[in-house]
């Protein structure tokens, strides 16, 4: 880093990528610091800035990197992990140490001190103390567990469709479910229902989400609330709202649609707000045109469900307006990946068992490149802007526009 950028970055209040400190900090505060950067999206700590006024003061000590490295990364932050270390010396003969952290891919890590471990979290301008939910999220984008195996509390084997179920495993697996024990050997086999503490069968979060009855009475994040406004401000009193929580699995028989799912009632829903009926020349034909491709929106409304955060209890949102259409779905992208990833094709599976029941199913396809080969192509081919990805802390969006 050059005087420059430092002076550029000075510029600027401490935020959830920069933090400003004396090298006479105590070890455990700087180690706070750096792990809160590796628990989220990484980030930079300045040494020889005091923090509340900015003012470069310079290094003091006479070994700071060995002191860094040694001291605060060998015996404070667990699991190891290695920084970039570098120091600016200004035109004044002051040196600035910066620490840059990526985000880490072994979360969560932790400051260890008086035989205890503080996994701690950047928020804004501040690291603090990780809460429970935050630290199974961070597991859980580390790959360590899997949320949507987690048991439901409250559920029991009987909020499993048994019709639905069973027509899925006959159409996978070319077997037929002989009896009520074969049912739950199966269902339990599959991590769809577990057994609780107190002997009893209960259901998973993925078991509701692709066979509930009503996955919405137990998972509040289930599903989707689409929105429908007149105009295109969302700051309005004039839109219409609708609420669909029904579960992923539908019964499909020789092509045809015996019992629809989740997606397929919410892709009637948008077909009525979305696309317009004509008639072909030979005036018999019927010919739908969608304002969007309909196989991007599919493809947008499975991958909200499948691939959302189901440890954030934010609903999935489809909004409706005269010029875009946006789908909102529950927790940001998970662990390492990015948007510019997503595009270039990079997968990071966060719920590994819905994405094989989706793709058994036939709601995705098994290279896992939607995003890529589906939405990205088929607008350009159809001659449409490219969507637009926004990423915040609780939620990952796609805008995309409709034709006018």
């Amino acid at each position: 880093m050059r005087y420059q950028e430092l002076l550029e970055i000075l510029a600027n209040p401490e935020n959830s990528k920069v933090e400003f400190k004396r090298d006479d900090v105590r070890p455990e505060q700087l180690a706070k610091e750096i792990v809160a950067f590796a628990n989220f999206r990484g980030g930079q700590v300045f040494l020889g800035i005091d923090d509340t006024t900015q003012e470069i003061k310079g290094l003091k000590r006479p070994d700071c990197e060995e002191w860094v490295m040694d001291t605060v990364f060998g015996k404070y932050i667990t699991p190891s992990m290695i920084p970039l270390y570098e120091e600016i010396l200004t035109p004044g003969g002051a040196k600035v140490a910066v620490i840059t952290i990526e985000q880490g891919t072994l979360k969560p890590y932790s400051v260890k001190l008086n035989n205890r471990e503080t996994i701690y979290i950047r928020v804004g301008s501040i690291s603090k103390p990780a809460d429970r939910d935050q630290i199974l999220r961070m597991s859980q984008e580390a790959g360590y567990y899997h949320f949507e195996t987690a048991p439901v509390s409250g559920s029991s084997v009987n909020d499993i469709d048994e019709e639905l179920f069973a027509h899925y495993y006959e159409s996978v697996f070319a077997e037929k479910i002989s009896d009520e024990q074969e049912l739950y050997l199966r269902l339990t086999q599959l991590d769809l229902i577990l057994e609780s503490s107190f002997d009893r069968k209960i259901c998973s979060i993925a078991g509701l989400v692709m066979f509930g009855k009503n996955p919405g009475r137990f998972l509040p994040q289930h599903g989707f609330r689409i929105v429908h406004y007149q105009g295109n401000e969302i700051e309005t009193n004039d839109y219409s709202d609708n609420i669909f929580t029904a579960p992923v699995a539908r019964i499909l028989t020789r092509g045809e649609l015996k019992r629809s799912g989740l997606v397929d009632n919410v892709i009637q829903h948008l077909s009525e707000k979305l696309s317009r009926q004509t008639i072909a020349d030979d005036k018999i034909t019927r010919i739908r045109n969608w304002l969007v491709p309909e196989v991007i929106l599919r493809e947008l409304i499975v991958n909200s469900v499948i691939h959302r955060d189901y440890t954030c209890s934010i609903q999935n949102e489809i909004r409706i307006f005269e010029n875009r259409i946006e789908f909102e779905s529950g927790g940001r992208l998970p662990n390492t990946l990015t948007i510019e990833k997503i595009i270039a094709g990079q997968k990071y599976p966060r719920n590994p068992l819905l994405i094989q029941i989706a793709q058994n199913m036939g709601l995705m396809e098994h290279k896992g490149l939607g995003i890529r080969r589906i939405v990205l192509q088929e607008l350009k081919n159809k001659g449409f802007p490219d969507p637009v990805f926004i990423e915040t802390e609780q939620t990952f969006t796609v805008i995309v526009n409709l034709k006018t």
